[in-house]
């Protein structure tokens, strides 16, 4: 007789051990694939570009060393520790505070809100690459013939049926492969997880080999170095490092959870910046070399042919490719395939979020049957951004749940450890892992200073937009697709909240060597 699937918390109640990563090799993979995502695509290239090029990469280094990988490794031997998602290990930590990690599950819920039909652009654009159309007009192929893009955000558009189809087919295949949560994604992850080196590789490889690709790299590594000095350099590559490595996003917490109590710490986090920096340096060889090409070919300077978000990978590079004098499909289809792979990648990591937080909840419900209707209920939820007006939708939600959300959460969990349960006592978990490289005494000044940072970015950004809309948007879209999400989440979470709390309750608070 086949065996049930039982759940974490019904696993752990009987005595027996939760799912557990395939290796440490698949784990590494699979967090690198979820940290590197679209953002190093379109984000991280931009981001350098307009603030001091290598000045910024080397500010963006130092956020990763002094921010990233201390937050990494907390978040991780939480979920070691105490083998539960977040909202579960923070009510042991300290009771009420469960509402804080049911935040980043309803806020990664709102990103796969827009994300999975940003996976159906390119699925749908791969599959119309292949005709060669996009070569006729490519610059107008992504609004025309792919989201059909309304003349501006009061006007709702056409609802695209191919989108849809595509939505679902990228469902099915995230279905697929977390069927049995960790135990059935290693052998995907293994493919998804490293096809965008390669294929990145290849782009690089080709657009170095162009004209004109000189000048590119050179306006995006060529140093600034007086840009230093300046606060929103600092302020953006503390948010590009912090958001690109899917921190406050609750998903190092439950990956760390299908870990052993025991796993060594700090090497692996190490590995997995130093993977999730590469593919951000390859984003930008692989975008810069052929934005240089393709400035060089229309006359323009670097500054008019570079633009930030989905239009740089949709549009811009598209045009840049159709101007290459051999082989335009094939390098269209290869974008597209990176675009797709760095996307569905993501989407792993922060759908387990959602269905694994759901999940150690209802611990009664088997995990597949959480998953279905999670994706169901989130399918449904994406069908405005399938419209004309989705785009715009779309950076509205972005902005206000990658800038606030991510933001408030990473303050809210990190002072909570910090001030609550000690640096000492987090580093003591760390060092008393596996063998490995042993956590220095500075963590526990970094943890201290972290939540100080993060409200000064915090309060930085309400300033910077006090007095403006964002997008120059009219405000009651502002209101609908920026504030209400972010409302709905603070509301739901602490719906949840107190959930968790009673069902912890339940099964007993007290975890000892924790403060009472």
């Amino acid at each position: 007789m086949k065996q049930k699937y039982l759940s974490p918390l019904s696993m752990k109640i009987l005595g027996s051990s939760r799912p557990q990563w395939a290796s440490n090799f698949v784990y590494i993979l699979a967090a690198v694939g979820c940290a590197a995502g679209l953002g190093n695509l379109w984000r991280f290239s931009m981001l350098a570009y307009e603030h001091g090029g290598a000045a910024f990469i080397f500010a963006l280094l130092l956020c990763n060393i002094f921010i990233v990988f201390p937050l990494l490794m907390m978040e991780t031997i939480v979920g070691q520790k105490f083998q539960f998602a977040g909202p579960q290990a923070f009510e042991k930590i300290k009771r009420g505070t469960g509402w804080i990690q049911w935040i980043p599950a309803f806020l990664v819920a709102g990103i796969l809100l827009y994300y999975m039909p940003i996976l159906a652009w390119g699925i749908k654009y791969l599959v119309l690459s292949f005709s060669g159309e996009f070569l006729t007009d490519p610059g107008n192929f992504f609004t025309e013939k792919i989201i059909h893009l309304s003349s501006g955000i009061q006007e709702v558009g056409t609802f695209q049926w191919g989108l849809l189809a595509a939505l679902v087919a990228g469902y099915l295949f995230v279905l697929y492969s977390l069927r049995k949560n960790v135990l059935s994604l290693g052998p995907v992850v293994k493919i998804t997880a490293t096809a965008p080196f390669v294929l990145l590789l290849i782009l690089i490889i080709r657009g170095i080999t162009l004209p004109g690709a000189g000048a590119g790299l050179e306006a995006l590594f060529i140093p600034d170095w007086g840009s230093l000095g300046d606060v929103r350099l600092w302020q953006a590559a503390a948010g590009q490092s912090f958001f690109s490595a899917s921190l406050a996003m609750g998903y190092f917490i439950i990956a760390g959870s299908h870990r052993g109590e025991k796993k060594e710490v700090m090497k692996t986090s190490l590995w997995i910046l130093v993977g999730n920096f590469i593919v951000s340096i390859f984003c930008g060889l692989a975008v810069f070399s052929t934005l240089g090409f393709m400035a060089l070919q229309q006359g323009v300077p670097i500054s008019e042919a570079a633009t930030g978000g989905p239009m740089l990978v949709f549009s811009v590079l598209p045009t840049a490719v159709s101007l290459m004098p051999w082989g335009a499909i094939l390098f269209a289809v290869l974008l597209f395939l990176v675009v797709i792979t760095l996307a569905i990648d993501s989407i792993f990591g922060v759908l387990e979020v959602v269905v694994g937080t759901l999940h150690d909840l209802w611990h009664k419900v088997r995990y597949l049957k959480v998953m279905a209707w999670a994706c169901l209920i989130l399918a449904l939820g994406s069908l405005p951004y399938l419209t004309g007006a989705g785009l715009y939708y779309l950076d509205i939600t972005d902005h206000y749940i990658g800038t606030y959300g991510l933001l408030i959460v990473g303050m809210l969990e990190t002072a909570l450890l910090a001030y609550w349960v000690g640096p000492e006592k987090i580093r003591k978990w760390l060092n008393h892992t596996e063998k490995g490289l042993k956590v220095p005494r500075i963590f526990n000044v970094l943890l201290y200073i972290i939540p100080l940072v993060l409200a000064f970015l915090l309060g930085g950004t309400l300033y910077a937009e006090w007095s403006q809309t964002y997008g120059g948007y009219p405000m009651e879209y502002i209101i609908k697709w920026g504030f209400v999400p972010l409302g709905v989440v603070i509301v739901l979470s602490i719906i949840f909240g107190r959930l968790t709390f009673q069902q912890i309750k339940k099964h007993g608070f007290h975890i000892p060597g924790l403060k009472k």
